[in-house]
């Protein structure tokens, strides 16, 4: 699998202290991950590049918070699309995914 650009920042501007610890949250959690869960966190990217796209600036920064402060992406993309209309179908969609990977965790709990 090639090199993966995630978003990290909202603008061109120099990195904050949350830019940077988001950036090596990402880092280190793509280096320890399978190839299909690589995948899911190639949906949580679209999903916040649908939020700068939306100009949900704030709720963009909120997530990079939850996520380094060890919150379930799952859970978290959930709780951030569920809050907001969006003019954009494709956030519907990753809702959808977002919720299969919620099934697949529960029923992987009894058979692992």
């Amino acid at each position: 699998m090639g090199e993966l650009n995630f978003t990290i920042k909202v603008d061109s501007g120099s990195y904050t202290r949350l830019d940077k610890e988001y950036k090596d949250f990402i880092n280190e959690t793509l280096n320890k991950l399978d190839e299909e869960e690589t995948h899911r966190w190639e949906i949580y990217n679209l999903i916040m590049s649908e939020l700068l796209n939306s100009g949900l600036y704030n709720v963009f920064e909120e997530v990079k918070y939850r996520l380094t402060d060890g919150e379930n992406p799952n859970e978290v993309m959930l709780d951030i699309i569920e809050r907001k209309e969006y003019s954009s179908s494709i956030i519907w969609f990753l809702k959808n995914r977002v919720e299969s990977y919620l099934d697949e965790d529960f029923l992987k709990r009894f058979y692992d």
